[in-house]
C-alpha cells in the first residue's frame, strides 16, 4: 500500500515534470482516469452531472472530467466555486470546454443557478480543493455544500473530499462526504484513517502516467491495523505440542519497589501463550514476585554486577526472546546490565522503560547492536532518544518513529493515542484500539510482556509489535467496558486477555453477539511469519 503526503505528492509531480511530463499532461491524465472510474461505476447516458470546480489544479481535473463525461452522453454543468481558474493548466482545461455542450455557472455571481445545478444533479463531482484543503471552508461555499449533503445523488470526490485535510484527517463541519473517492498515484494519509471513512467512502487509486519507480521513491506505506491482519498471525495449537513448542521468554525486569512491573510483564507473556517465562529479578523482590506468579521460573539476582551479568547471559542463551527494562531502575549498575545484555546474544529483544533510558544516554552505540530489537517508548522516552521535546514528538509522531526506526535499524513502537509502529522497509502501522483508561503505570509493562511472548513464539518483530499493540488495546477496551476508563487497572487488561484470545480461537470478530454460540477451536498460538 503506497501513501503520499501532500508535500510528497507535490514533490513527486515536480520530479515527473523534470523527467519529461508536463503539468498539463498530468492534469489530462488525472481527469481522464477519474472519468473512467466514474463511468465504470455509473451509467452516464442522460445523467445530469454537476461538477464543482475550485480555482486550482483540482478544479482543472474537474474540467477534464466534465469534458470526458460529456463525451459519454452525460448532461454536464460545471460550477465555478471560486471564480476563474488561478493556474495556467486549469485555465487551459476550462478553455477546452468552450464550444461544447457543458453548461457553466459561477457561484459568486450566479448563486441561484449554482444551487439549482446541485439540487437537480443525478451525480456530483467534487473537484473543489483536493489535497490543497487545510483550515476551514470559506463561508460563501457552506450553503452549497450543505445543500449537496442533502441530495440523494452520489458524490464522487477528486483526490480527496473537500473539507478533509489529506495529511491530518481533520475535517470542517461542512465537509462534503463522498460515496467514492478517486485519488491519484497513491493513497493519502486521511484516506486510510478509520475515523475519516464516513467522508471518503470507497477509494480507488488511479495512475496518472508517473513511473511507478518514481512513485515508490516518494511514497511511504501507512496502514491502520485491522482485526483480520492480527487474526491471520494465529493458528490452532497442535494436539501433540508441549511447552517447548511455544518458546522461552527471559524477562529482565524489576528493582526495589518495582516488583509490580516485573510481575505484570511476566504474567502478560504467560497470558499470551508463551511456553516458559524465566524472570531475572533482584533477590529482594523475589518472594513477592514468586508468591504472586507461581507459573514463572525465577532467576534471583543479588546485584547487577558482573556475576549477575554472567548468570543472565547463560539464561539468555536458552531463551528464544528477551524483554529488558521494565522497572529496572536508573542506576549505573542497571545501565551496565542493559548494555551487557544488548551486546551478548542474537535472540530478539524488547527494550522498554529504563532499558530505553539507559540506551538514550549513549544512543550512537545502538547502531552497533546486531540482534533484532523492538523499542517501546512513550513520548517522553522518545524525546530522550532523539534529544528533542515531547511536543516535537507528538507533533510529528509518524515521521519521528519512521526516521528513528530506519536510522537505527530497529522496530519502534511509539506508544500513545493511535500507537505508531515503524520498522525498516515495512509499512508504517497505526493502531486503532485502546482508550485513555490505559494511561496508567503498568500498562506498558503488560504490552512489553505480550510483545516478548509473540517474539518468543516465532513472530518477526514487525508482526509481533502489530499483534501485541492491537490486542493490548483491544483488551483495554474490554476492561473499560467492564470497570470504566476511570477505574481500570493494568491487571484488568490482563484479565481481559482471556476473552480477547477466545475471539481469536473462535475466529469471530471481537464482541460479535454470535460468539457465545460458536464452538471454540483448539487453543490458538502465534505463527511465525
Amino acid at each position: 500500500m503506497k501513501v503520499l503526503s501532500v508535500d510528497s505528492m507535490r514533490k513527486l509531480e515536480q520530479a515527473a515534470v523534470a523527467g519529461g511530463l508536463s503539468f498539463l499532461r498530468l492534469m489530462e491524465n488525472a481527469g481522464s482516469a477519474a472519468a473512467r472510474v466514474i463511468r465504470s461505476n455509473w451509467a452516464m447516458d442522460g445523467r445530469r452531472v454537476t461538477v464543482l470546480c475550485g480555482n486550482g489544479n483540482n478544479g482543472g481535473d474537474g474540467f477534464v472530467i466534465a469534458r470526458k463525461l460529456l463525451d459519454e452522453g452525460a448532461a454536464v454543468t460545471v460550477v465555478l466555486m471560486s471564480g476563474a481558474p488561478a493556474t495556467e493548466q486549469a485555465r487551459e482545461m476550462l478553455e477546452r470546454l468552450k464550444g461544447t455542450a457543458v453548461t457553466l455557472c459561477n457561484l459568486e455571481t450566479e448563486p441561484f443557478l449554482a444551487a439549482e445545478a446541485v439540487r437537480s444533479a443525478g451525480m456530483l463531482v467534487d473537484a473543489v480543493f483536493g489535497i490543497g484543503f487545510h483550515g476551514v471552508l470559506p463561508d460563501y461555499m457552506r450553503h452549497l455544500f450543505r445543500l449537496a449533503r442533502g441530495i440523494a445523488a452520489p458524490v464522487v470526490a477528486v483526490d480527496i473530499p473537500s473539507g478533509l485535510n489529506a495529511d491530518t484527517g481533520d475535517t470542517d463541519t461542512d465537509v462534503l462526504p463522498a460515496a467514492l473517492t478517486v485519488t491519484f498515484s497513491a493513497l493519502k494519509p486521511a484516506l486510510i484513517a478509520a475515523a475519516c471513512a464516513p467522508y471518503y467512502g470507497r477509494v480507488e487509486v488511479v495512475a496518472i502516467g508517473i513511473d511507478e519507480e518514481l512513485v515508490d521513491r516518494y511514497s511511504h506505506g501507512q496502514i491502520t491495523v485491522s482485526y483480520s491482519m492480527v487474526q491471520s498471525h494465529f493458528t490452532p495449537r497442535a494436539a501433540d505440542s508441549h511447552k517447548g513448542t511455544y518458546g522461552h521468554l527471559l524477562t529482565i525486569t524489576g528493582s526495589d519497589g518495582m516488583a509490580g512491573a516485573a510481575r505484570l510483564c511476566a504474567e502478560a507473556a504467560l497470558r499470551c501463550g508463551v511456553g516458559l517465562v524465566t524472570a531475572a529479578l533482584p533477590r529482594s523482590i523475589y518472594p513477592i514476585f514468586a508468591a504472586a506468579l507461581p507459573e514463572a521460573v525465577c532467576l534471583p539476582l543479588d546485584s547487577a554486577d558482573a556475576t549477575a551479568q554472567m548468570a543472565v547471559r547463560v539464561k539468555a542463551k536458552a531463551a528464544t526472546a528477551v524483554v529488558l527494562g521494565c522497572g529496572l531502575g536508573r542506576t549505573p549498575a542497571a545501565e551496565e546490565l542493559v548494555w551487557d545484555v544488548l551486546t551478548h546474544g542474537d535472540t530478539p529483544l524488547v527494550l522498554d522503560a529504563d532499558g530505553i533510558n539507559a540506551v538514550a544516554m549513549h544512543i550512537d552505540r545502538l547502531k552497533t547492536i546486531r540482534r533484532p530489537l523492538v523499542l517501546t517508548p512513550h513520548p517522553a522516552e522518545m524525546a530522550r532518544l532523539i534529544g528533542g521535546t515531547v511536543a516535537d514528538v507528538q507533533a510529528h509522531r509518524a515521521t519521528v518513529a519512521r526516521t528513528f526506526a530506519e536510522e537505527y535499524g530497529v522496530t519502534l513502537v511509539l506508544k500513545g493515542h493511535e500507537t505508531v509502529i515503524a520498522s525498516p522497509h515495512r509499512a508504517l502501522l497505526l493502531n486503532p484500539t485502546g482508550n485513555p483508561g490505559m494511561a496508567t503505570g503498568g500498562s506498558g509493562d503488560v504490552l512489553s510482556g505480550m510483545l516478548g511472548a509473540f517474539l518468543a513464539q516465532g513472530m518477526e518483530p514487525w508482526a509481533a509489535a502489530m499483534c501485541a499493540v492491537y490486542l493490548h488495546g483491544a483488551a483495554g477496551d474490554r476492561a473499560a467496558e467492564k470497570v470504566s476508563q476511570h477505574a481500570m487497572l493494568p491487571r484488568d487488561i490482563l484479565d481481559a486477555l482471556g476473552e480477547t484470545f477466545l475471539d481469536l480461537e473462535k475466529r469471530v470478530l471481537p464482541h460479535d453477539p454470535s460468539a457465545s454460540s460458536v464452538s471454540p477451536s483448539a487453543v490458538s498460538t502465534a505463527r511465525g511469519v
